[in-house]
Order: structure tokens, then sequence, then C-alpha cells
């Protein structure tokens, strides 16, 4: 018996070997949406567009992150078919504005006029980053 918990000691004192163990993966830092980059003479984000999820499903919803990458926190769950300010495009990801309660509607973002310069959004709506393919151009 002395033996086998020596034997099971043993067991449980081995490190995982580097095939065994992984990394938990990166959580970037959040990346603001940034407005106003087609210039002072453009509106602040550049079009609308249309919310789909990948399986197309109509009780599907789409996951706001809070950076352009893989394992960004989630931010906000967004339904089908929701409507979007597209802001700001880095490779596969897209910078979103969205309106959000119940009383707030695209026009209450305030990005539908030009901006002075490039800024982070910080109007009454909220933002964030969706993946590119998942929305469908609909003004812009």
């Amino acid at each position: 018996m002395r033996l086998t918990a020596i034997l099971l000691a043993a067991t449980l004192a081995v490190p995982p070997t580097a095939q065994e163990w992984e990394a938990p993966p990166v959580v970037p830092d959040p990346v603001a949406v940034t407005i106003g980059l087609d210039g002072p003479d453009m509106d602040a984000c550049g079009g609308v567009g249309r919310t789909m999820s990948e399986d197309f499903s109509t009780d599907a919803t789409l996951a706001v992150v809070a950076a352009p990458a893989e394992h960004a926190d989630t931010l906000d769950e967004l339904p089908e078919r929701s409507l979007v300010w597209l802001c700001e495009g880095r490779g596969e990801w897209q910078g979103i504005v969205y309106p959000s309660g119940d009383f707030q509607e695209l026009g209450d973002c305030r990005v539908s006029s030009p901006v002075a310069e490039e800024r982070a959004y910080d109007g009454p709506c909220k933002a964030g980053w969706v993946k590119a393919v998942n929305i469908v151009l609909t003004a812009g």
C-alpha cells in the first residue's frame, strides 16, 4: 500500500509536457472605434449596415467585441438584422456604432454628419467590433 501511495504521488508531481500544456489565449486591450476617417467633408461614419449571423438564423445574435481580435472581450450581442453605423475597418473586422436601449435610434448616434478630425467615438450610442463578414452594406 505504501508503494502505491509513493507511485501515485510521483505520478501527480510530474509537470505536463509542452504538448499537454497550452497557454490561455491572450485577451487584447480594448480598441476604440474611430470616426471621421473619411475627412472633415464626409459623414463621421461612412455607411450603414445590417447584422447577419453566420448561420442565417432569425433568432441568432452577433457578438460585439472590445477589439478587432479573436479573443477580445464580448461587450454586447446584437440581434439578427440590427442596423449599425460602419465607421472603421481593420482587416476582417468592422468598427461599428449602434443604438442601445428601447428608445434610441440609429440617428441618435451623432455620426451622420462630418467631424473636424478623426477621433474615438464618444457619443450616446454604443460602439465595438464585429466580423465584417457578418455585415451587409445597406447605405453608404
